[in-house]
């Protein structure tokens, strides 16, 4: 009779399954750490993405929301701050720095996560500038077509700063009265009418159309499409006023800014200078205003009106009978074939000043990024 033999395997299945049980192990502790690795990549790049857009959001929201009154109160080499809420517990800080007239640095941190222990700070700046209008003036009254200056009107080439203005940043020289275009005929019926250096000039440039509607890198649409006030006739009595809260009433159709500097002044609207485009014809009969004045048609001047900053006129200034006085620039197109020539009459006074045009333009630019390498991501 054979004898049997087995083979001593005690044990083994039970070395077997532990050996599975920890390579299963090793392969979900493997598969949790990844996935944690994932979640928190994932949410890590959540939160710097919204610290990103955050500090994108600054930056825009400075610019679309600029107070052009800054234009002219903030100083070369001061900065301010912005603050915003994004709407996602984000929050966006803002620092613009001016680096020269036209010119302003802005770095804007966006911070995500500032409530948790995962909080991301990301920076980005851009460069932005003034979108200056540099408006071809030729003299205190720059005409393309002719006319006439009689009566009382006077009209000084003489550079004359505004009374009470702060204008040390905007010296001037005296300049000619009056520019007009060399293929028209102006009449100056004494010699009192137009003071200046020379009292007329027929001026190339105060012919060319181009004059009138390309400033630079500006242009009559552009500033037509910026301006504060738009009008579609006659405004009536025009004089600054303040809303409810004690503000400047930037709101109101016939607020067009503070141009006096004495005790009867509304000083909150003394930094105002708005662009008001007015679609036709137009007659200022009362009030006062500062900035810059577009008139799609022509301008009359029938009563008691006072203007500081730069006018420009589509068509003619005509029968100006009024007791005006324009202080700064004023120009006329004559683009109409029957508004050819410009009747100036009675007490009508234009004085240049360097200062008010300045001024008003600057006041009333807005800020655009750079033209290159305007954007950059600091961190």
């Amino acid at each position: 009779m054979r004898a049997l033999y087995r083979n001593n395997r005690e044990g083994m299945a039970l070395a077997m399954a532990m050996f599975a049980i920890v390579v299963i192990g090793a392969l979900i502790a493997g598969a949790f750490f990844a996935s944690t690795q994932d979640f928190r990549i994932g949410r890590n790049s959540l939160i710097a993405q919204r610290a990103f857009t955050a500090a994108e959001y600054g930056l825009n929201k400075t610019m679309s929301s600029w107070d052009q009154t800054l234009n002219i109160k903030f100083a070369v080499g001061k900065d301010t701050t912005f603050t915003y809420d994004v709407g996602d517990g984000s929050t966006s800080n803002v620092r613009a720095t001016r680096i020269n007239d036209y010119t302003y640095w802005f770095v804007s941190e966006g911070v995500a996560g500032a409530a948790t222990s995962q909080e991301v700070r990301r920076r980005t700046s851009m460069v932005m500038r003034l979108a200056y209008p540099a408006v071809k003036y030729g003299g205190a009254l720059t005409l393309a077509g002719g006319g006439t200056i009689k009566g009382s009107s006077q009209v000084y080439g003489t550079n004359a700063n505004p009374t009470g203005w702060d204008c040390a940043n905007y010296p001037g020289r005296d300049t000619t009265a009056v520019a007009y275009g060399p293929n028209s005929t102006l009449t100056v019926a004494k010699a009192s009418n137009a003071i200046g250096t020379p009292a007329t000039y027929a001026d190339p440039n105060a012919g060319t159309d181009g004059t009138y509607v390309k400033y630079g890198d500006e242009s009559w649409n552009s500033l037509v499409a910026n301006a504060d006030v738009k009008l579609a006739g006659d405004p009536g009595t025009v004089l600054p006023t303040l809303n409810a809260s004690g503000a400047c009433n930037t709101s109101s159709p016939t607020n067009w800014g503070e141009p006096l500097r004495d005790l009867t002044a509304v000083t909150k609207c003394q930094t105002y200078m708005p662009i008001i485009y007015v679609s036709t014809d137009v007659h200022l009969s009362q009030g006062r205003g500062q900035g810059v004045l577009l008139v799609d048609g022509s301008l009359f001047v029938t009563g008691s009106f006072d203007w500081y900053g730069l006018i420009i006129v589509r068509d003619q200034f005509t029968k100006s009978n009024g007791s005006a006085n324009i202080v700064g620039a004023a120009m006329a197109r004559n683009a109409s074939i029957s508004a050819t020539t410009n009747d100036i009459v009675g007490n009508v006074t234009f004085q240049y000043s360097k200062c008010a045009v300045e001024m008003a333009l600057r006041g009333s630019a807005r800020l655009v990024p750079a033209k290159q390498r305007a954007w950059a991501e600091m961190w």
